[in-house]
């Protein structure tokens, strides 16, 4: 078998950036599920194929005060993601060109790792490549360690086996690149093919082709292993390396989960099984991707200790998104009730950022448990009304380096699909358009002042960076001429200026502010 080991490496990987794989989100995540997290301090951290290294760089350059290692065995990301670091001067992070098997035996000296993440790796390697990824956390997790492992879910996904099989054969068998193997899927889907007809999932991913990343598809589906599991398959793998199911890294699906209806709800309780009863939650939604949270030693805390650790969780609210009485959670709309939800909402909106523990003794809140607290909290969380913390705002000479770095990537027209936010301890998306009009505002001492003052040279600046770059203006469906440019970006700027303002104060994009 190749280097590759049947991963796809034609072309190198997307650049996006994930959440749940930051120690800080995961630890609020363990808080908000009653499961202790590691101790607060200096800690280490390893992302298993990192891809070009967005979440690790960002990470880094958030938590100075971790030890970041992140590993891929493609070249190209890793000189990617070198480039980026070198510039940003990240020296708490440590990229690795080795493959799992090698990273297993101990070919590479390591620490011991407080937290392991692994972003959609398994269902794309063999089962070979899955025991040595045990292996590894088997050998260098530390005791009360935090693993977070994401997959693609088999209820949802055994129907797009099939279509993941025809790709990759007719790839094969024609010598096409991914344009061929998904126009043959499209052509089977529009001449009546049963088989799509029966798999409506499966059709409804071939018809979303021509309008998403090719990168993204090409590692999504051109491998020669694409396996979809069961939850209590892979929590099965892991206690081989005696990792204990904490919980998911979703908070739209942390239990109980508030989309069950109640009949759904009486058959799960009479399941005695938990990790069977995970399972069956799955069905229910034909759950098609999960993010899941292991820990080697699984301590609950106790009201005590919430507290203690509550006082860590900062919490404060996103007013760019409305209160909503029925909101979507998942696949399903929920109604909520207003005594419970809405007091939490203006209560958020009246003070600028609280704590966990504050909520707990609110008095908007009173005759609400700790737990039925927290279940508010987390739904206002996984509806996108409330963003959290764990833990202080760390110093941002790191971040503002960093972001320096990617805003300059971005005009010389590389697309980084997140900028770092110390207020978030993690990376937040901002489009590349975006980036191209926060590079010159950034630069400015009076951000919001230059928006009048130096409207002309701004207008230059982003008028170079996307005549340098090649990249297309679009309005619409209509691609600006090179002519109408200055005047399709001043009115851009006039149109969504202040948003773009609120967008880098709320997530302390400006530099050394």
């Amino acid at each position: 078998m190749s280097w590759a080991a049947g991963y796809n490496n034609s072309v190198a990987y997307t650049t996006g950036y994930y959440q749940e794989q930051s120690p800080t989100w995961l630890k609020a995540a363990l808080v908000m599920q009653r499961i202790a997290p590691p101790a607060e301090g200096q800690f280490t951290y390893c992302e298993l194929g990192c891809g070009q290294g967005l979440t690790s760089l960002i990470l880094a350059a958030t938590h100075p005060e971790g030890d970041f290692y992140a590993c891929d065995f493609n070249p190209l990301h890793v000189i990617a993601a070198s480039a980026i670091r070198n510039d940003a001067k990240l020296p708490n992070l440590t990229l690795l060109e080795n493959s799992f098997g090698q990273l297993a035996d101990g070919e590479v000296e390591l620490p011991m790792f407080d937290f392991v993440t692994l972003h959609g790796i398994v269902s794309w390697v063999s089962d070979e490549t899955r025991a040595q990824i045990v292996r590894f956390l088997a050998r260098y997790l530390k005791p009360g360690g935090v693993v977070q492992i994401s997959y693609n879910a088999k209820t949802a996904c055994a129907q797009v086996q099939p279509l993941q099989r025809l790709l990759t054969m007719h790839a094969n068998n024609r010598g096409e690149n991914w344009a061929g193997a998904a126009a043959f899927a499209k052509e089977l889907v529009d001449t009546g093919s049963l088989h799509f007809q029966r798999n409506p999932d499966a059709a409804a991913r071939v018809n979303s082709f021509a309008t998403s990343d090719q990168r993204y598809l090409v590692h999504e589906y051109m491998h020669e292993q694409w396996t979809p599991f069961h939850f209590t398959d892979i929590a099965n793998e892991l206690t081989d390396a005696k990792l204990v199911f904490a919980g998911s890294a979703r908070y739209g699906q942390m239990q109980p989960v508030a989309w069950l209806t109640d009949a759904q709800a009486a058959v799960v309780a009479e399941i005695r099984d938990p990790m069977f009863a995970e399972e069956v939650r799955d069905y229910f939604c034909n759950r098609s991707f999960r993010s899941d949270i292991f820990v080697r030693g699984k301590a609950a805390l106790n009201d005590v200790r919430l507290r203690e650790h509550a006082k860590r969780i900062h919490l404060w609210a996103n007013v760019k998104v409305e209160y909503q009485p029925t909101a979507k959670l998942e696949h399903a709309s929920v109604n909520r009730s207003e005594e419970a939800h809405r007091p939490l909402y203006d209560l958020l909106r009246r003070a600028p950022e609280m704590t966990l523990d504050q909520l707990f003794d609110a008095p908007e809140l009173a005759g609400h448990g700790i737990d039925t607290i927290m279940q508010i909290v987390r739904f206002s969380l996984a509806v996108g009304e409330t963003s959290l913390r764990y833990g202080d705002v760390q110093p941002r000479a790191a971040a503002d380096r960093l972001n320096t770095v990617l805003l300059d990537q971005a005009e010389r027209g590389e697309k980084w699909d997140a900028l770092a936010s110390p207020r978030f301890a993690g990376g937040v998306s901002v489009g590349l358009l975006d980036q191209l009009l926060i590079a010159p505002l950034r630069a400015k001492r009076d951000p919001k002042g230059a928006l009048t003052s130096e409207i002309d040279e701004i207008v230059m600046h982003v008028e170079r960076s996307l005549s340098n770059t090649g990249l297309n203006l679009n309005v619409g469906d209509r691609i600006t001429p090179r002519e109408e440019m200055p005047a399709a970006i001043r009115k851009i700027l006039a149109d969504s200026g202040p948003a773009l303002l609120a967008l880098c104060d709320d997530n302390d994009f400006w530099h050394g502010k």
